[in-house]
């Protein structure tokens, strides 16, 4: 046992001492890396005298290259985004049936809060080119999810993701929550009865029941609050008016025993408990 530990902790120091050696080593060609803006694709397209595909590969690799593995890299080491997709770009001009491009464009390339804007139109071109792919909407969906906050247009990508055959169901918890927090009722109740329809008899199914019943009931108070801005030309200050209004006889019982309140901050109203500053 000693001498396994032994051999163990010889070969961890090995990594180490090899990393060190790398960061050391490679820190300064990789900070004077010099990196040209790539031609048009137009001009790419006559100088890969008809091997688009090689030319494509070797763009490919170069910015694979450049994005490399932040885990070896210097930690000052900037990473030029506005490079990197640019060259992804003229790879999926030179190839548009490269795969691997859009998706590594939408996931591997992801360092920097803007870079999925950067990405965004060169997975929407390879949503066209793949319509059956549901890991390019995926994606779009998750970056806009985590790195923009932007949760209307990650539901909307999310969504496109379910909708595609062999679509994996482990994301569906993720596109609940995105729909969720824009306040698309209606969408997360659908796609909950959907994973409740998929769940065998018993608590689980029971609970996923429950939960598409409050989404639909926060839907219909949703559609009341709308109706009521637009008929009093103002925002809800809380959901006593819409039965004041006349535009909901009561508020409904939550199934899962919590309340329902409206949240003038993000203007939809929400399930949770009641606290004394809330209506």
């Amino acid at each position: 046992m000693k001498k396994i530990i032994a051999v163990a902790f010889f070969f961890y120091l090995t990594a180490v001492c090899i990393s060190f050696a790398m960061q050391t080593r490679l820190a300064r060609p990789l900070q004077d890396d010099l990196r040209l803006e790539p031609p048009s694709p137009e001009v790419l397209g006559f100088l890969s005298l008809d091997h688009r595909g090689l030319l494509a590969d070797i763009l490919f690799i170069r910015a694979v290259q450049q994005v490399g593995s932040l885990v070896w890299k210097p930690l000052d080491f900037a990473i030029d985004s506005p490079w990197k997709y640019a060259i992804m770009d003229r790879v999926t001009r030179l190839d548009p049936r490269y795969y691997s491009a859009y998706l590594f464009s939408g996931m591997g390339m992801i360092q920097d809060f803007d870079d999925i804007l950067r990405a965004r139109p060169i997975l929407e071109r390879g949503i066209k080119v793949f319509p059956d792919s549901w890991e390019l909407p995926f994606w779009l969906g998750y970056d806009f999810y985590l790195y923009q906050n932007d949760y209307a247009t990650a539901g909307h990508y999310l969504s496109m993701a379910a909708a595609k055959p062999d679509a994996p169901k482990t994301f569906f918890a993720l596109l609940l929550k995105t729909l969720r927090k824009q306040g698309a009722y209606d969408r997360a109740a659908a796609l909950m009865r959907r994973m409740a329809a998929d769940q065998p008899p018993g608590r689980i199914k029971i609970l996923y029941e429950k939960k598409a019943q409050r989404l639909k009931n926060l839907a219909r108070i949703q559609a009341a609050a709308r109706q009521f801005a637009q008929q009093k030309k103002r925002p809800l200050d809380n959901l006593r008016e819409l039965q004041e209004a006349g535009l909901l006889d009561k508020i409904p019982a939550d199934p899962l025993g919590q309340d329902y309140y409206w949240n003038p901050g993000q203007q939809r109203v929400v399930a949770g408990k009641r606290e004394k500053s809330r209506d």
